[in-house]
């Protein structure tokens, strides 16, 4: 899959499934915006489905639900790099490109 159609597609609907777990969890939107790199109105955007409408379709794609519960535990035990979670994202390509 191309990173074009990757970022495109699917990222918005891992972001958003990743802020709807963080804030799930507790944490503020600013506080799931800061950890995830993003703005406070973004992750609103993301938890409002207004950005992010395949994260259905994502989820049900075997592994991706159980990566994102992952993700997210490691993101609230501590600060992930930008870089390591943009390596995160491709991962998440990785599986969808399997299917």
């Amino acid at each position: 899959m191309k990173c074009e159609s990757f970022v495109k597609e699917h990222l918005p609907a891992i972001r958003s499934l990743l802020a709807k777990e963080l804030t799930s969890k507790g944490l503020t939107q600013q506080e799931a915006a800061d950890k995830l790199y993003l703005t406070q109105p973004a992750v609103a955007f993301y938890k409002g489905q207004n950005r992010g409408k395949k994260a259905k379709e994502i989820k049900a794609i075997p592994g991706v639900k159980e990566k994102i519960e992952e993700l997210t535990k490691r993101i609230l035990l501590k600060q992930i790099e930008k870089l390591e979670l943009e390596k995160e994202y491709c991962s998440f390509c990785r599986m969808i490109a399997k299917e």
